[in-house]
């Protein structure tokens, strides 16, 4: 998994390299029918010929893209006199699924089709700056039958937090577990009653706050310092939502699902990760749709359609809304951009058409734009409002 170590030392290896720098992105993902037979490394090789890499540069990457396996949703490459970096990502991003014929930006030095971005020139680090600053750090809190376990779930990896909870007394979260809510009066088939139950009860109440306490003061500790955005609790019903009373309202605002135990204690990282994906991706999908709700509401401090283009290059767009896969095409006017040729006519006679994909990087960066992509259901609404939105500054 990428830690905050690695992804400072690809920032600090990689952005100050003077140009020439190869960047190169590359969706090798074989579940998917173009990539068949490699394809996508033949489609690597065109790109660098016509960005006119050099061999010695360009060999490096098509050696790994052409002869190894490579278990990953994207492959970043970076390459240059004595700089040569690998990074294998579990995710998609949304540049590389956006054109689908070739095309070469001689200005831009840059270079992209379906499932390649090319780069020669400058380091090109937006998307996986992108990748890394926009996808949520996921903490999950599982409680098993034995202990309680925390993962980390980031950009489509998993990674257990060993040392979570080390300093808690696991022999009481056992007994805990034997002492549930709706067995504690019951215990061996024998009912309490009278002032013994009461008192039982009040002891063991005293008790499970102080523990819940502590799991809390825990858990708000590694927030922090491992960076996570969001919290799963996953584990016994009864367990998940009294925990979720303990936590303070930072974190309890943060609680974004609670989910059923595994069928069996000591679940394998993988086997988490397996029962999460598809409620992470249920997860993501409804917060793309409250962001285009929210945008739909905060009108007329909203855009939508072909004015989101003009409101940018006024330097009044906050937040960019965009469909993962875009087949816009805009047309560059003496240093402008415009959403249709006739509007680009009036300032100059030839624009130039060029797909969307190839200019946003700059256009994000150069209006200071944060970007946001939107797949399923609200790609489809954002299509049918013009195909792209905007939360304006003013």
């Amino acid at each position: 998994m990428i830690d905050k170590a690695a992804i400072q030392r690809i920032k600090e290896t990689v952005a100050p390299r003077k140009a020439p720098i190869l960047s190169l992105y590359v969706d090798p993902n074989p579940a998917k029918p173009e990539n068949a037979g490699r394809a996508y490394a033949l489609r690597a090789k065109d790109a660098l010929k016509a960005l006119r890499v050099p061999e010695a540069i360009a060999e490096k990457a098509l050696e790994i893209l052409r002869h190894q396996v490579l278990e990953a949703k994207t492959a970043v490459f970076f390459a240059g006199d004595g700089l040569f970096e690998v990074v294998l990502l579990q995710v998609e991003l949304p540049l590389l699924s956006s054109v689908k014929t070739a095309f070469l930006d001689e200005r831009s030095e840059r270079y992209l089709v379906d499932g390649v971005l090319a780069h020669y020139g400058e380091p090109f680090l937006l998307p996986l700056v992108y990748a890394l600053d926009e996808y949520e750090r996921y903490g999950v809190v599982y409680l098993d039958r034995e202990k309680w376990r925390v993962f980390e779930v980031f950009l489509g990896e998993i990674e257990e937090v060993h040392d979570a909870f080390l300093a808690l007394d696991t022999e009481a979260w056992r007994r805990l577990s034997l002492d549930a809510p709706g067995r504690r009066f019951n215990l061996g088939g024998i009912a309490r009653g009278g002032a013994g139950q009461d008192l039982f009860a009040k002891r063991l109440e005293a008790w499970e706050e102080r523990f819940y306490k502590a799991l809390a003061h825990e858990l708000q500790r590694l927030f922090e310092v491992r960076g996570f955005t969001r919290l799963v609790l996953m584990g016994p019903e009864e367990h998940t939502k009294l925990f979720l009373g303990y936590l303070p309202k930072r974190l309890w605002e943060e609680v974004v699902a609670l989910l059923p135990s595994l069928p069996h204690p000591g679940a394998t990282p993988g086997e988490v990760l397996k029962r999460l994906e598809p409620e992470l991706e249920r997860i993501e999908r409804e917060k793309e749709m409250e962001l285009l709700r929210s945008l739909e509401e905060a009108y007329p401090k909203a855009a939508f359609g072909p004015e989101v283009l003009e409101r940018l290059q006024e330097g009044r767009v906050e937040v960019w809304v965009l469909p993962w896969r875009m087949d816009q095409v805009v047309y560059a006017c003496d240093g402008l951009y415009f959403p249709g040729e006739a509007e680009a006519r009036a300032y100059c006679e030839n624009p130039e058409a060029k797909p969307l994909a190839v200019v946003l990087p700059e256009l994000a960066a150069g209006y200071a734009a944060k970007l946001e992509f939107v797949r399923g259901e609200a790609q489809r609404r954002l299509l049918e409002r013009g195909g792209m939105a905007a939360l304006l500054r003013w």
